[in-house]
């Protein structure tokens, strides 16, 4: 698969789909919600700095460029669009909630849908086993659902990489630690439109990560309890879509009533 960050441009849209992968994720990940956008809304879905090559310019990247990069991400949407709605994973639902409130652009955001988003990162033996499944080039056809999702997710080049590679990677891992801790001190407080949809069985991602959006009045958040941290069962998936659509629901109502204002 092409990893490679995709845009829709509609000329005249007043509202722009900000889309986040999380960590080793791909702008693909997304692809179930894309039918779900409005046609008159234009849509990004970024690769983030380090991400869609090889292990060895993930551990050329860091934290500082994530953020720099989905910050100036989110500006310019936020200057070009009436509104935005950002849709994120894992990492990237912590990238996106601390940029719009560093860049003090919440009144710009219309409604932010998480997706496992990682506030207690973990790592489960499901996991190690779909890790390994990757790393060792084991063939595909006898891959189970995780490690299918995962293999069409996953945008960093893992196979037949050696364990030195492993360990100088460990500080892309601290990043994505440190980022959780900063951000679930916070994320309870931020005036912030959150929708957070925690998978019940994700193996890479605690269910307390669900406890800081409950303690938050403007979040809502429930768990998804058939899907793991790659892959969604179909009822999940549909779940998610149709979330989704009470979010552009919401969104086109608001904009009419903007219209009928003036």
């Amino acid at each position: 698969m092409n990893h490679a960050p995709f845009s829709f441009e509609v000329p005249g849209a007043r509202v722009c789909v900000l889309m986040v992968h999380g960590f080793l994720d791909s702008p693909h990940y997304f692809d179930a919600l894309l039918s779900h956008i409005p046609a008159d809304w234009s849509f990004y879905s970024l690769l983030l700095d380090g991400h869609g090559q090889t292990l060895h310019e993930l551990q050329h990247s860091n934290r500082a460029k994530w953020e720099a990069q989905v910050e100036q991400a989110l500006a310019r949407a936020c200057e070009l669009y009436e509104r935005v709605v950002i849709i994120a994973h894992s990492m990237g639902c912590l990238l996106t909630a601390n940029a719009a409130v560093r860049c003090g652009l919440e009144h710009k955001i219309s409604s932010m849908l998480f997706l496992g988003a990682a506030l207690y990162p973990k790592c489960e033996p499901p996991i190690v086993h779909t890790a390994w499944r990757l790393i060792s080039c084991q063939d595909p056809q006898y891959d189970d659902r995780r490690t299918v999702a995962a293999r069409t997710c996953c945008s960093v080049d893992v196979q037949h990489i050696r364990a030195r590679d492993i360990l100088a990677s460990i500080p892309r891992l601290a990043d994505v630690c440190a980022l959780a801790r900063y951000t679930r001190k916070r994320i309870g407080s931020y005036d912030l439109p959150m929708i957070a949809l925690q998978s019940y069985k994700d193996e890479m991602v605690g269910r307390r990560s669900i406890k800081p959006f409950e303690k938050n009045p403007h979040a809502k958040c429930e768990f998804l309890p058939g899907s793991c941290h790659f892959y969604y069962t179909p009822e999940d998936t549909e779940r998610i879509c149709c979330v989704f659509e009470g979010v552009v629901a919401d969104v086109c109502k608001n904009l009419q009533k903007v219209y009928a204002a003036h």
